[in-house]
This record gives structure tokens, sequence and C-alpha cells, in this order.
């Protein structure tokens, strides 16, 4: 899936596309295209967390053996977002998701808006194409609770292990989204 996302440093937008990807992706990506500025402030441990904890994710899901597929939100080459999905019950779930820590933290980097969004959009369109309508699930960090609610998504009621709260979209949400969104989408 291609969308336009939007950047606010240099005031335009560009081309990303969601497309698998896999651990060797992610260590060349961070290896080759990380800049050495970024190198720096992704030292401190909320970017750490953001960013490098991707390759060992998808590294577990292997080995593990979890029924995920991850894809990566891609600009230019440049890794902006990161998600794994999985299957619970008739839901599609979202296992991770995350963008860069640039696209909303560091003030010298350009912040690269819709990456979330397109990612929700991703996964909707795949729950679509596999008969679940555009329901879907995930847990949500707490300071990503807002986002998900002014998408659509709702509280379940329930928790995970580690006490984050289940969200889910349904099929009405799911439409309303799509319509949001679908200006951004290249075809």
């Amino acid at each position: 899936m291609k969308f336009l996302s939007y950047d606010t440093k240099e005031k335009k937008e560009f081309l990303t596309e969601i497309r698998a990807t896999d651990v060797s992706a992610i260590k060349a990506y961070i290896q080759t295209w990380v800049p050495d500025y970024l190198m720096r402030v992704l030292r401190d441990t909320d970017f750490y967390y953001q960013l490098f904890e991707w390759d060992r994710i998808l590294k577990l899901s292997y080995v593990v053996g979890f029924p995920w597929r991850c894809y990566g939100a891609y600009t230019n080459y440049r890794l902006d977002g990161l998600l794994c999905l999985g299957v619970e019950g008739e839901n599609l779930k979202i296992e991770y998701i995350a963008t860069a820590p640039w696209n909303y933290t560091h003030e010298d980097a350009g912040k690269m808006r819709r990456i979330g969004s397109g990612l929700i959009c991703f996964t909707i369109k795949s729950s679509i194409d596999t008969k679940r309508q555009g329901r879907l699930l995930l847990n949500a960090l707490p300071d990503a609770e807002g986002f998900y609610d002014r998408i659509g998504m709702r509280p379940t009621g329930n928790m995970n292990d580690s006490g984050l709260k289940e969200y889910e979209m349904q099929t009405d949400g799911a439409s309303s989204f799509l319509k949001k969104f679908e200006k951004y989408l290249v075809v």
C-alpha cells in the first residue's frame, strides 16, 4: 500500500510505502540510513526502545514461532514505521506498532505525519481482505490512547498482562477511518 506522508520540516508530501519486512531489512536500515546525529540522540532509553527493539521483536517472532507478519513503512528507503500483525479470534490483532522517534521528538529532523495512520489504514485493509470486515484489536501504550480514540477505536475494558488497555476497531469505525484517509492513498 502507498500513501502520502507529510514532512513538517520540508513542508511537503512524500510517497510512503508499506511492505513486508524482516530482521535483516531493519538491521540494514539501522546500519545504513540512521544519521550520526540521530544515533547520538538515540542513546536515550526512550529512543532506544522505540527504534532498536524493532529488530528484537521481529527476531523473537520468528524464533518463538509467533504467527506474526511484519511490515515496514518506508519513505525514500527510510524506515518510518513498523507493524506486526497476528490473529485473535475473528479480529486482526496489532501485536506491535511504532513510528520512528524522529517523527515526533527530535528538533533537527523533519516530523513525518500520517505514518501511524497509514499503518492503521493498512491494517484495516488487511482485515477487510481477510474477511474480517475491518475489525482489529491492539493493546495501547498510555501515550497513544488519545490517538486511538481520535481515529475511532474504543477501549474494550480488557487489559493485557502488562496493564495496557485493549482497544478495538469495529466495522463502522473502520469504514469511517478509511473514508477520511482515502485522500492520502496512492493507487
